[in-house]
């Protein structure tokens, strides 16, 4: 069959071998080596410490130091202050506060007036007693009179035994009622002197909690007003001490009269020379500890109560040097080496920058700093579990607990 128009141009058609796919067959090949290589590059640099995919993360400590007292230290513990002797105030009866001469941080002594509770109702029930055995004792005296008639006519045959019974009885009656009244009075007199609240210790006023017009309550009353039963607490200052949970595993260690150091956190650079004064014979079997008490011995003003402190129990036998020189320790798994040098890598700002040290004698997993740092820094705990290599500067990231 013949086309239909033999004059059209089918050279358009034609396949131009020139412009196949030889040209770019190699092109997807040479792009995947390429991200090979870069790759290996990349992961090379890292190994050699050079460019990091993601700043390490890292746990930090810092540079202690030590001073010759706690070299010699056999176990540690944290407690609070605490006082032997301490009182907490709280009224005899239900009352109202009239007058009240407390404030935190008062000096008191023992037996000094501290507060009184409003007593006009008992003082008029006092004097009403009071009128009434007056009133009493009138009749009283009218109903002797009439004994002694009626005695005197007994004896000359002229009255009755009847009529004498009759008189006594009613004396008797009221010497009982005047009897009655004088003890009323007595119990109201009690009253009004357990309105009155003295300092049952000498000591400094801690806490407080009433208010001039509040209502208060005795101790286990069940809670008038909204200073309840304790409405301030005096402390003697002169009685604090130490007291820490020590685990049972390591009450073995301590013995009565050991030596010690106590730290207060707020204080942490003004130890107090101490001693183990008291092992309560009991045990928490919670908590698996024993309480244990502490005496300071070298105690100032500084020491409040509850402050929060450490005590460091030292060894009874070792011979302490107090004129040595404190020592710098830093973990032995701190210690990296940079550039042919030995240090630590103190952390700021999210960066860890090698120091050098000067490195002295190993202590169990500590090792002291004999130059290089003061005591006090931050620096990266456990420089090998962060798998990383060291450079003198490099970012990090400080876990978070």
């Amino acid at each position: 069959m013949e086309p239909l128009n033999k004059s059209a141009d089918l050279s358009a058609l034609r396949i131009k071998r020139e412009d196949g796919p030889g040209a770019r067959r190699f092109l997807y090949p040479a792009l995947a080596t390429l991200c090979v290589v870069l790759v290996a590059a990349l992961f090379f640099t890292r190994s050699r410490g050079g460019v990091s995919l993601r700043a390490p993360e890292v746990t930090t400590t810092r540079a202690a130091l030590v001073t010759p007292t706690q070299a010699s230290t056999i176990l540690t513990a944290s407690g609070y202050i605490v006082a032997r002797s301490k009182a907490e105030i709280s009224p005899k009866t239900v009352g109202r506060i009239a007058w009240i001469n407390l404030e935190e941080g008062q000096k008191v002594k023992k037996g000094e007036l501290v507060a009184r509770l409003e007593a006009q109702e008992l003082d008029a029930q006092k004097r009403s007693s009071l009128a009434q055995r007056d009133q009493t004792l009138a009749q009283l005296a009218n109903a002797r009179l009439d004994r002694t008639r009626a005695r005197q006519l007994l004896e000359e045959k002229i009255g009755t035994q009847q009529a004498f019974d009759t008189a006594d009885s009613q004396v008797k009656a009221f010497e009982a009622q005047v009897t009655s009244y004088e003890a009323q009075a007595r119990y109201y007199e009690e009253q009004i002197k357990n309105a009155e609240i003295y300092a049952p210790i000498d000591g400094v006023v801690t806490v407080k909690k009433a208010f001039l017009g509040e209502t208060v309550a005795p101790q286990g009353f069940g809670g008038a007003g909204s200073a309840g039963a304790t409405f301030a607490i005096i402390v003697d200052l002169s009685s604090l001490e130490m007291e820490a949970d020590i685990n049972e595993q390591n009450v073995g260690k301590l013995v009565l009269g050991q030596p010690a150091e106590v730290a207060l956190d707020a204080y942490p650079d003004k130890p107090y020379k101490a001693r183990l004064r008291q092992i309560v014979p009991t045990a928490d079997r919670q908590k698996g500890s024993v309480k244990v008490k502490i005496e300071l011995q070298d105690r100032d003003i500084k020491v409040l109560p509850e402050m929060s402190c450490r005590v460091v129990f030292l060894n009874p036998q070792a011979k302490i040097d107090e004129k040595a020189k404190s020592k710098v320790m830093v973990p032995s798994a701190s210690v990296v080496e940079v550039g042919g040098e030995k240090g630590v890598l103190l952390v700021a700002n999210d960066k860890a920058t090698f120091r050098p040290l000067g490195l002295g004698p190993a202590s169990g997993a500590q090792v002291e700093a004999t130059s290089g740092l003061s005591g006090g820094e931050e620096i990266v705990a456990d420089v090998a579990s962060a798998g990383h290599n060291w450079r003198a500067e490099q970012k990090i990231r400080v876990k978070k607990d």
